[in-house]
Formats: structure tokens, sequence, C-alpha cells
């Protein structure tokens, strides 16, 4: 018998919106003119009353670029703006009720029903309903370009194979019964209500003439429609601004106006918050009395993907060879590369578990370090093309990316390898995976909740990865044994199969974790969080609590 949790809310009544109320999604709303019009008329607080988030303070982002929240689900301003079923607390297994005002669970673990609140409205006023939550999931499903760790989640769903593939006209596992959403998964997941919460809810409504494929690119994020505690009023100028939705139904927040702005990276003292993983810019304002730097507890991968898909169209095969692969891990001095760039804030690491976690095999310098001779011997062995150009690639444009490729390039280069750096011309991940025949090696970053995610990308059933891995799948077994263990020892073990697995097979080159770094302007702010979680992902950062102390302004 499934037993409800329930939790009493006390809702504030909702009052009429003031100024002028967004009422439609189309491409008329977007035009800058009149986003201009509704900005002077809605924003009334001036510097002083505003907390001020800098877009590019380590000079990686000359423009305000808003991205699709289901890739991005940690965007400051994305979880300002929308809201999921559930949201985290400090720990991301741990969640408490959002839109959902009362769920079920089976003993079996197997069935879910959700209550949807029916008082909360999206930003244009439109009424937030159940079918909003429904197409949420079941076009979060048919997307590529999506968070891994929520995507895995929602494949737990019955159904979710057939409705991906496009057999099926519905997903079966949903269930609705006025305000109630049934769920039905085919197995039991702990971590389903985990996924839930890192999952924002879209309106339906915008999205009607919209290509499921086109969704990421959409004119809708130009000036997005949420049902969070703020509504962005103006986005123009590389400048964006947010003020109080006064229909939010939770806590009202502490602070009525945010401003996101593109500012001068050598220029301190204007902004109040932002955040970065630059270590130039960490040591900066560290030594600024005004400023206070707060680390956050994220697990940020830097490495390298091999590319195992044909670079011309057709396959040469010259990174087939494992010892190629191995050759190339022998050939990169890791350490020095990332303790130069990062001065000594990154954490160096072999593979997907860094060495501070106990379950962790410590590999001597003969298995993963620095072997120069040796590289170059294993890749004459392999018959290595060293006249070809190895051609390597990025996504990010920060200083650091680019710097850090071309170390990895002089490395090779010091072995007789001839290397070529071409940028991929977008942000977007998926552009590695999707057009990927002209490329060998690639700089990629993944922020994770857990360490699967990092083993999960050498699945043959992952989407993106299958399409560079060639449907490899030496390692599905072993996942599927992590996948099914229940217990930490079982965990521990199939993680040391797996990592020995990885440096043997070496599908991907383990850099570095980069930390991240929360900064604000102490004078200014008042925020009472003393230790950031992973800032990667969507949590209760008690905004309620946030609020503004003085009326300085270097603006």
């Amino acid at each position: 018998m499934i037993q409800k949790k329930r939790r009493i809310a006390i809702f504030l009544l909702l009052i009429l919106m003031v100024g002028i109320v967004l009422t439609a999604c189309s491409m008329a709303e977007y035009d800058s003119k009149n986003t201009g019009e509704k900005s002077k008329e809605a924003v009334l607080l001036g510097p002083e009353e505003e907390m001020v988030v800098a877009v590019n303070v380590d000079g990686n982002s000359p423009q305000l670029t808003l991205s699709s929240v289901w890739m991005n689900r940690s965007e400051f301003w994305g979880s300002l703006m929308f809201r999921g079923l559930f949201i985290a607390k400090d720990n991301i297994n741990d969640v408490e009720m959002d839109l959902c005002k009362e769920y079920a669970v089976s003993p079996d673990g197997l069935v879910y029903v959700f209550t949807i609140q029916n008082d909360v409205f999206w930003h244009d006023g439109e009424l937030l309903t159940i079918e909003d939550v429904i197409w949420t999931i079941e076009t979060y499903l048919k997307m590529q370009q999506v968070n891994g760790y929520v995507s895995q989640g929602l494949k737990a769903i019955q159904g979710a194979e057939e409705w991906i593939a496009g057999g099926a006209d519905s997903l079966s596992g949903l269930e609705v019964d006025g305000d109630d959403l049934t769920i039905h998964l085919k197995e039991m997941d702990e971590e389903f209500l985990s996924a839930l919460a890192q999952l924002a809810i879209l309106p339906k409504h915008c999205f009607k003439e919209t290509a499921v494929e086109d969704i990421p690119s959409s004119d809708f994020w130009k000036l997005p429609i949420g049902n969070g505690p703020y509504k962005m009023v103006s986005n123009e100028n590389n400048e964006a601004v947010l003020v109080y939705n006064d229909q939010y139904t939770e806590t009202h927040p502490g602070i009525q106006q945010i401003r996101y702005k593109v500012v001068n990276p050598t220029d301190p003292g204007e902004f109040d918050l932002t955040f970065t993983s630059d270590p130039e810019v960490v040591s900066r304002y560290q030594a600024d009395p005004d400023y206070e730097v707060v680390p956050a507890a994220n697990l940020y991968y830097r490495y390298l993907i091999f590319n195992l898909d044909c670079r011309t169209g057709e396959r040469d095969g010259r990174l087939d060879d494992e010892r190629v692969r191995q050759a190339l891990m022998y050939g990169l001095d890791r350490r020095s590369i990332i303790n130069n760039i990062y001065k000594g804030t990154a954490i160096n690491i072999d593979c997907g578990i860094p060495e501070y976690d106990s379950w962790y095999v410590e590999k001597s310098d003969d298995e993963v370090g620095y072997r120069l001779a040796l590289a170059k011997e294993m890749l004459m062995e392999a018959g290595f093309d060293f006249e070809e150009p190895l051609i390597l690639t990025r996504y990010n444009s920060d200083e650091l990316s680019v710097k850090l490729l071309e170390e990895i390039a002089g490395c090779w280069e010091a072995i007789g390898i001839k290397t070529e750096i071409i940028p991929v011309e977008t942000t977007d991940t998926d552009k590695l995976f999707v057009e990927a025949d002209w490329y060998d090696v690639a700089l990629k970053n993944l922020a994770a909740v857990e360490y699967d995610e990092w083993y999960y990308e050498y699945s043959s059933k992952n989407v993106l990865f299958s399409n560079i891995y060639q449907n490899r799948d030496r390692f599905d077994a072993l996942l599927q044994s992590l996948d099914d263990a229940s217990w930490a020892y079982e965990k521990n073990m199939l993680y040391r199969e797996i990592q020995s697995m990885e440096t043997s097979l070496v599908y991907k080159i383990p850099l570095a974790i980069t930390p991240q770094y929360v900064i604000y302007r102490k004078e200014k702010l008042d925020i009472p969080l003393k230790e950031f979680p992973n800032m990667w992902y969507y949590y209760d950062l008690s905004l309620a609590q946030w609020k503004i102390i003085s009326n300085k302004t270097d603006n």
C-alpha cells in the first residue's frame, strides 16, 4: 500500500502582476525594441539595490548567451527562473518537494505518485499544468543535448526505450489522474528523485511550433519564460535583468533585482557575484579585501577523448591500435601541464576516481605516467604515420582551455607527432559527436555528480559517445554490474576492474578535476553560505536569506 508523504506548505496569496505581463512566446516577444520598452517600465531599482552577476570575469565569454537549462541546469540564472518537481539540498541525494506538493512511493520502489501544485503560473501568466510536466519528461528523453545524469534517471521509466526509438505514441510509464502523475519504473532506481530534482520543467505552450532537435537553439532562450522566483524582463546589449516574480508561491527571495552583465575581467569592482575556475581570477580576488572567495564542492573533469570513428570520412584506423592510444598517454607530462596552468588548484587524476577516495587503485608511473622514450617506441612498433597531422579540437574559448590544448600538442610534437588544432565553432558538446568525421582528439569537460557518470561515457548505449567509439561494448558488462550493485564494497571492487580496463584501452586520457569558486562582494552582499555545493547542478541556495547590506556601488 502506498503511504503518502505530505508537507504542510503555507502559500503566499497570489497578487496581480505589476507592469507589463509577457503574454506570448512568439518571435515578437523577443523584438529588441519591444524588450527595451518593457524593461524601462518593469525595472525600477537602481544599481545600489540590485545584485550584479558577472558573466565573463575570467575573460572567456565576450557575449551574454543564455543556453538551454536542460543541458546546463546549473546556470545560476536558470536556477532563479525555473523550478522542478523537487529541489536538491546541499547534498544532491537529499531532496525536498517543489512543484510537487505530495508524493508516494510503493514498497518495491517501482511506482511513484506525484501530486502537482495547481496554483503555479508561468511568467507569461499561463497556468502551469500536469501537461507541462509530461511534455518535459517525454521531450527530454527524445533529446541528445541534455544532462546525462537526468537522462539516465528518466530512462528508468517503463516504456522509455520504445518511446525514444519512436515505437510508441506516448511514454507508457506515465499515468494521469487529475493533479496526480503516476510514474512506473521498470526497475528500482534509488536516485530517481535526485534526477527529477535536476529536471527543469519547461512551458509546453512555448514550444508548440518547435521541433525537438531545435529546442536548444530556440529563440525562447533569448528571453526565457519560467516559473521561479525571478522573471527576466530584458536581455539586450550583453545585459539581462531579472526581477522578483510576484506570483511566486514559495518564500520570498531576499534580493529584488538581479542584473547579469558582461564585465571587463581586468576591472575589479564591476560585479557583486561571479563563478569561476580560473586560478588567476581566484588569486586576484583573494587579495581584494572587498571580496570573499568561497570554494564549491564540484566534480568537474577535464580530459581528452579519442575519436575512434573516421576523421576523413573513410576509416583509416590510426587510433584503433591500443598501443597508439597508450603511447599518446605516455607522451603527455600531465602533472607538469596541469600544475603549471592551474597553479596547484587542480587535482591531478589518472582515472575517473581521484586518489583521495579510499577505493582508488594507486597506479605507478610505469602504468600511466610520463614515459617519453616508450611512447615513441610504441608508436613506431604500431606503424604510426608521423607525417599525417593529428587533428586536435576544443569547444571552449577561454584562455585556460587554449593554453591546455597547446601544451598537449607541444608534448606530442616532442616525440615527432605533427599536430593541428582546429577549434569547434560552437560551445555545444554534441558537435564533437554528431559531426565527428574531421578530428582525432578533443579536449572535453564533464560536470558530474558521481563517478558513474565518468564511466557511463564508455557504454555502447551512450547515444553520443557511441558515435566516436564505434559502439564498442568492452565496458558494458562491468557497467551493468556496477549499475546493479547495491553494496559499497561490491561497487568498489567493480570500480577497480573498470579502472584497470580504462588504463588498458585508453578511450580517454584523464587530466584533472578542476575546482570552481564563488566570488562575491562582502561589503554589499550578505550570503549566509560558508560552503557552496557542486555548482554545476541545481540546489536550494537559501535565496530568501541573501540580502543587500550596503548602498555602496562602483558602477
